[in-house]
């Protein structure tokens, strides 16, 4: 054989070659690899209860990834750093460098509740949830002091009460600046109590009662008022009644008496406020507001019927119960 036919014979094996060893690789590539790298799958180890540490280490050991992302949750039964929740769940197949995310417990003990009185609502459940507390039941009020809707005027529990974490914080928002002006509504045969409610709900005061007989307008309705019915009033306009029904004597028409109240000056630098007095009529609100601390609270003119008893309460807390002089 010449040397020529030689060397072509050996390109043609060496071509061959080549080929084979081009094809296994293909087959490789496309068949047998992926094939082997979608079994590479491990079972996630249980976490729960184990310290951040172990669950970390646990994690790297099994061939997976600790989420940077670490959330924090109250739990009344696992120590605080101690491993409450995980995801994906003890178990579970994933594959490998899958990340798993971790949720830590807050422990239970009692930590001082942030003061939030100032803030808008949304700053101020953030604050709260922070401090690994939660909004609790919302109230509102109108304020003049803060004249802003949904900022918060007050908070119970107060500022720096102790509380264990995940409890709740009830809040008293702000309904904004009071109007100053409104136009009175019309009083005309509606009952004598609905009348009083009424005109507390407008920021009204009652004047004079005057009863006097009507044949048409059954005893204790509303005849005729002044300011009448569409006029524009301020706020704290005293309004005069004429009411169906007979001459009463003194005692049955009620006293006059002023209402006062110094708010305590201790705790939160201001108060939710509601003063009720209780007489043979039963039971009114004259003040249901926020205050300030110390501030004087005077409300002039307010009837009585018989012995009345006045009641104050300090953010839902009953402070003062003493008999009404006149």
């Amino acid at each position: 054989m010449s040397p020529n036919a030689v060397l072509i014979a050996i390109i043609k094996v060496a071509v061959l070659c080549l080929v084979v060893i081009g094809g296994i690789g293909l087959v490789l590539l496309f068949a047998v690899i992926p094939r082997q790298i979608r079994t590479l799958e491990v079972a996630v180890p249980n976490l729960v209860g184990q310290s951040h540490e172990r669950a970390v280490h646990l994690i790297n050991k099994t061939g997976l990834q600790p989420d940077p992302e670490v959330e924090r949750k109250p739990s009344p039964d696992i120590p605080e750093g101690d491993v409450m929740e995980q995801e994906p769940p003890a178990n579970f197949k994933v594959k490998l460098n899958k990340p798993i995310r971790l949720t830590l417990s807050m422990g239970t003990e009692a930590v001082p509740i942030p003061g939030v009185a100032g803030k808008l609502l949304n700053e101020a459940e953030k604050t709260l949830k922070n401090a690994g507390f939660r909004r609790g039941r919302v109230a509102a009020v109108h304020s003049d002091r803060y004249p802003e809707v949904n900022t918060v005027i007050a908070q119970t529990p107060r500022s720096g009460t102790a509380r264990q974490r995940g409890a709740a914080v009830d809040l008293l928002l702000s309904l904004g600046v009071r109007s100053k002006v409104l136009r009175m509504p019309d009083l005309r045969r509606m009952s004598i109590d609905e009348v009083r409610s009424l005109l507390e709900s407008h920021g009204l005061k009652i004047g004079e009662e005057v009863p006097k007989p009507h044949p048409e307008i059954n005893e204790g309705l509303i005849i005729d008022h002044q300011p009448a019915a569409g006029e524009l009033v301020p706020v704290g306009q005293v309004v005069n009644l004429e009411v169906s029904g007979s001459r009463r004597s003194t005692a049955e028409k009620g006293h006059l008496i002023n209402v006062e109240y110094e708010v305590s000056a201790e705790g939160a630098p201001s108060k939710q406020v509601r003063i009720e007095i209780e007489d043979e009529r039963g039971k009114r609100k004259v003040v249901n507001d926020s205050y300030q601390s110390g501030m004087l609270i005077e409300k002039p003119f307010f009837r009585v019927f018989g012995q009345a008893i006045m009641h104050v309460y300090e953010d839902n807390v009953l402070v003062k119960t003493e008999k009404v002089d006149w």
